[in-house]
């Protein structure tokens, strides 16, 4: 005869294994929902400025590192990602470009999380950079990025997914006032 812990143990694990089916069910069929989403960014104006990154930079002595501010318009709709089993969205603007000693840079411009459908509808425009664009040789002469909406998908349930939107064209990077090339 089976004991109340024997019991209680059957119990368990066959609630544990049915749980945990629904779970990988629920992450399978949110895999196969289609959505259709559309988003563009386009950089208004790239500005150059030369000088020091901040206090905790390594190179106290120059002061010849360039830094690219942008202005940036930023037109999606991604309202079609939202579903049961999305918890909320993760986007960001991303510039990447290529140097002769780095074939492939991005940085991260601008990022938002948004947790509802009503919001998954993003129109802006003169939005600055969030994040410092300073490239590892210090300087952005000769330098053409493309930038692109990227977005990742929170769910309740299952794997991260991800996806972005098409690059927009080449921007060059001009010269900071009072330098010449």
């Amino acid at each position: 005869m089976n004991s109340l812990q024997n019991r209680a143990n059957s119990v368990m694990a066959f609630s544990l294994s049915a749980i945990f089916c629904l779970l990988g069910a629920i992450a399978l069929s949110a895999l196969l929902i289609p959505s259709h989403p559309s988003g563009s960014v386009a950089l208004d104006s790239i500005k150059v400025v030369t000088g020091r990154y901040d206090k905790n930079w390594v190179d106290y002595k120059t002061r010849d590192n360039q830094f690219a501010n942008t202005v940036m318009k930023i037109d999606a709709d991604l309202s079609s990602l939202f579903h049961w089993n999305t918890k909320q969205l993760f986007v960001y603007a991303v510039a990447e470009y290529s140097t002769k000693s780095h074939p492939k840079n991005q940085i991260v411009l601008w990022d938002s999380i948004i947790k509802r459908k009503s919001d998954a509808v993003i129109k802006k425009q003169n939005i600055n950079n969030k994040y410092s664009l300073i490239d590892v040789n210090r300087k952005w002469t000769d330098v053409e990025a493309n930038v692109t909406l990227h977005w990742n998908i929170v769910p309740y349930v299952g794997f991260m997914t991800y996806g972005h939107s098409q690059s927009s064209g080449g921007y060059a990077f001009p010269l900071p006032s009072g330098i010449q090339k």
